[in-house]
């Protein structure tokens, strides 16, 4: 424990790390920095994304598997891995060995949306650097790279406009980045992007080493490319600082996605088109919205959505994307969550649920959804009850809830449990050891 307290991710370590990057301007590797304890819960984490991805055989978006420095197609991968699981006591480098042979890479997307373990342990260390900078307007996302893969298989590459990006170095080999200056590689590299033919370029390239329990900082405009000789983990924080008019495409996207209706009737040809009024009403009614807000000036309602995008993502910890879901949907049967009502139930110490009253009803924001419920002061009642982060009897909220139908409370709870702003409380699995 003395090892973990030394080397905690303080404000005042965070301090330090903006100013020797010169605020996020330069490229910088922080030496064994990463506690044993943040190190063994990130390599859970990653497992846990791994056989979220490979036992779901959720492969087909932010999944990239290269072997010999190849990218392999989602058909030859789903045939690899579908009848062999990642099981509970296997480490990630022996399956990784077993399944996919001596050179190989994998780069996963969205760690956080498949890992309640990484989106915790990342946030929790980084929660001292924002409140130093604030939270980037896109918010932040998780990627990992797994291998011996050698050259990064991407090539030499920059990231996206504004992206900069935070390298938790779990090894345990270690990991070289070559980085470029924007005018340097225009005048040797002649700007390629994905650039494979590397050898010729290094000379010319700033070199940064760095091993298990190091930390690596690099802004968004460095021409870069990594080498992983050895067998590696890296989970990778993205700070998405967007473009304005990527974040205005953001704000329409959000108008669609907490404001459509999934209206599948059909709207019939219309005679004198032109003047015809009712497929303008027909677009009006499938907007979610109530009248008092669509009567209201068009920048008030932009707004509005404004505000509904940032209580989402505030209550999804900053992170992007939001966790999977454990069901398609909900319904107050024992089909989801079986003998729901014997179980225990704890809410999270890092996402808070938070809620608004909106007319008659109950607007409820949890891990970055936005829910709808019928206006009753109990459900108000059960939120405050979770969010104490106690672990709870769900029979005991039944009976404190003495003025809503147990159907009602229980449905509710179920709700926040398939959305990860709960837990049901189980006996814990026994796990291998990070290595």
């Amino acid at each position: 424990m003395m090892e973990d307290t030394k080397k905690a991710l303080t404000k005042d370590w965070w301090l330090l790390f903006i100013e020797e990057n010169f605020s996020f301007t330069e490229t910088k590797v922080f030496k064994d920095v990463l506690s044993e304890s943040l190190q063994e819960n990130l390599y859970k984490g990653v497992k846990e994304m791994l056989q979220s991805r490979i036992n779901r055989l959720d492969i087909s978006n932010g999944f990239r598997l290269y072997q010999k420095g190849e990218e392999i197609g989602d058909s030859k991968v789903r045939k690899l891995i579908r009848e062999n699981k990642l099981e509970s006591q296997e480490s990630i480098e022996s399956y990784c060995k077993r399944i996919f042979g001596e050179n190989y890479g994998i780069i996963t997307n969205y760690g956080e949306r498949h890992s309640d373990i990484l989106a915790e342990n990342v946030l929790e260390a980084i929660q001292p650097l924002f409140d130093i900078i604030g939270i980037p307007p896109w918010g932040v996302e998780l990627t990992t790279f797994i291998g011996n893969y050698g050259w990064t298989p991407l090539g030499i590459h920059t990231d996206q406009r504004g992206e900069n990006v935070l390298h938790f170095h779990l090894g345990p080999g270690k990991k070289t980045m070559y980085t470029w200056n924007e005018d340097v590689y225009k005048e040797v590299g002649k700007g390629v992007s994905n650039n494979k033919d590397v050898e010729p370029l290094l000379e010319y390239a700033q070199k940064y080493e760095f091993g298990r329990g190091d930390l690596y900082y690099m802004p968004w405009n460095k021409h870069h490319i990594g080498f992983s000789g050895d067998f590696s983990i890296g989970v990778t924080l993205w700070f998405n600082n967007p473009t304005k008019c990527s974040f205005s495409k953001l704000m329409i996207e959000s108008i669609k996605n907490m404001f459509l209706k999934d209206d599948m009737n059909i709207i019939e040809s219309q005679l004198d088109y032109l003047n015809n009024e009712q497929t303008f009403n027909d677009f009006i009614g499938t907007l979610n919205i109530s009248s008092k807000t669509l009567n209201e000036p068009l920048v008030d309602f932009l707004q509005y959505t404004y505000k509904e995008y940032k209580k989402c993502l505030l209550s999804n910890g900053g992170w992007q994307n939001i966790p999977l879901r454990h069901h398609k949907k909900v319904e107050n049967t024992n089909h989801c969550f079986p003998e729901f009502e014997f179980k225990k139930i704890v809410g999270s110490n890092v996402f808070k649920i938070t809620h608004e009253k909106e007319e008659d009803r109950l607007l409820v924001y949890v891990r970055g959804v936005r829910l709808s419920f019928k206006y009753f002061e109990g459900l108000v009642k059960i939120i405050d009850m979770v969010n104490t982060g106690k672990v709870i009897e769900v029979q005991d909220v039944i009976e404190e809830i003495d003025d809503l139908p147990k159907d009602v409370v229980v449905y509710f709870l179920k709700t926040l449990v398939n959305n990860r702003g709960l837990k049901i409380q189980e006996a814990p699995l026994a796990e291998i050891q990070f290595q």
